[in-house]
C-alpha cells in the first residue's frame, strides 16, 4: 500500500475513534463532580489528576461543552490546597479550562512560592524523567503566577545533561529526551542540532518511533514523546501513518486508550493519545483537526 493511501486510511478512522474516546471520557464523570477512571457501582472516588486530564481532553481537544462544568469546578475548589507540584498544577489548569476563578488563589500562590526548582540528581539517572517532569511542573506554576524562575540557569544545567548523541537518559532514550525538550522549550532555550538529530534517529517505520537506538519498545508513551518532540522542534514526523495507526491500535473496546493494545485504558493515557492524534500528528501533516470544536456533552 502506498504511504498516501495508508495515511488516508488512518485519517478515515479518526472521527469514529475520537467519538468513541469522547463517550468513554464522559462516562468517567462522577455525579457530584470530578472524574475517576475506575468508577464502578460501589466505588466513586474522583481525584484531581483524572479530573484535569478528563476536562482538558474534552474541552481543549474535543471541543465538548461540559454541562457539569460547575460541579467539576466545585469538586476542584473543595479539595484542600496541597503543597505538592502536581496537585497545584492540576488545580490551576482544571479551573482555567473550566473558566472558573479560584477563591483560594492567595493560598495557592503561597504554596507555589514555597516550591523549589530542584535540578535532577546526576547520581540517579534512572530518575531523570520524573525529575524533569516535576521541574517542568514547578517552572510552569511559577511562570503562570509571575514569579522568578531563573530560566537561563536552568536551561544551561539541563543542556549540560545531554549525552554526546544529543539524547538524554542512560542510555539515551526518547522519553527522557522528550521531557528535557519540553522543559527547555518552557525556558525559551535553543536546542543544539545533536538533540534534533537524536529525535530524528528515533523514527521507526513500523510504529512511528522507537525508544532507544537498540530497542523499539512500542507503546503509547514512546509515540507521544516522539510526536510531541517533533512538534516542539518544528520537525516533520517521518512516519505519520505508522504513528497514527499504532496510537489507534491502543484504543480499547471501551473507547479509552491504553499503553498498548493488550493493556488497560485510563483517563491519563486517553488524554495522551488524543493529544498525539489531534495536536501533534495533525500539525505534522499540516492538516486541519478531524473534529469540529463545537461538540456538546
Amino acid at each position: 500500500m502506498h504511504v498516501a493511501s495508508t495515511i488516508g486510511t488512518s485519517r478515515d478512522k479518526l472521527p469514529s475513534a475520537l467519538q468513541h474516546a469522547r463517550d468513554y471520557l464522559l462516562e468517567k464523570q462522577s455525579p457530584g463532580g470530578g472524574f475517576c477512571f475506575y468508577r464502578g457501582y460501589y466505588l466513586e472516588e474522583p481525584n484531581l489528576s483524572d479530573t484535569w486530564h478528563g476536562v482538558a481532553a474534552l474541552t481543549d481537544l474535543l471541543g465538548v461543552e461540559l454541562t457539569k462544568r460547575k460541579a467539576h469546578a466545585d469538586f476542584v475548589i473543595g479539595r484542600p490546597v496541597e503543597p505538592q507540584p502536581f496537585s497545584l498544577y492540576y488545580r490551576i489548569r482544571c479551573l482555567l479550562a473550566l473558566q472558573i476563578s479560584d477563591p483560594a488563589a492567595d493560598e495557592v500562590a503561597q504554596a507555589v512560592e514555597a516550591l523549589r526548582l530542584s535540578l535532577p540528581d546526576p547520581a540517579q539517572p534512572q530518575q531523570l524523567g520524573a525529575a524533569l517532569q516535576q521541574l517542568h511542573c514547578v517552572l510552569w506554576l511559577r511562570k503562570y503566577l509571575g514569579m522568578h524562575t531563573a530560566d537561563e540557569h536552568l536551561a544551561q544545567e539541563v543542556l549540560s545533561m545531554a549525552n554526546e548523541d544529543g539524547g538524554y537518559g542512560d542510555p539515551s532514550n526518547l522519553l527522557d529526551t522528550a521531557d528535557a525538550i519540553a522543559l527547555l522549550e518552557l525556558c525559551g532555550a535553543t536546542l543544539p542540532p545533536t538533540t534534533r538529530e537524536f529525535v530524528s534517529s528515533m523514527a521507526d517505520p513500523q510504529f512511528g518511533f522507537r525508544l532507544t537506538a537498540t530497542s523499539r519498545s512500542p507503546n503509547l508513551e514512546t509515540v507521544h514523546a516522539g510526536a510531541a518532540s517533533c512538534r516542539r522542534l518544528a520537525m516533520d514526523v517521518a512516519h505519520v501513518a505508522a504513528a497514527t495507526a499504532f496510537v489507534l491500535s491502543c484504543q480499547t473496546g471501551s473507547g479509552g486508550f491504553a499503553r498498548a493494545s493488550d493493556a488497560l485504558p485510563d483517563i491519563t493515557l486517553t488524554h495522551m493519545a488524543l493529544t498525539t492524534l489531534i495536536r501533534d500528528l495533525q500539525e505534522a501533516t499540516n492538516s486541519p483537526g478531524v473534529l469540529p470544536r463545537s461538540g456538546m456533552e
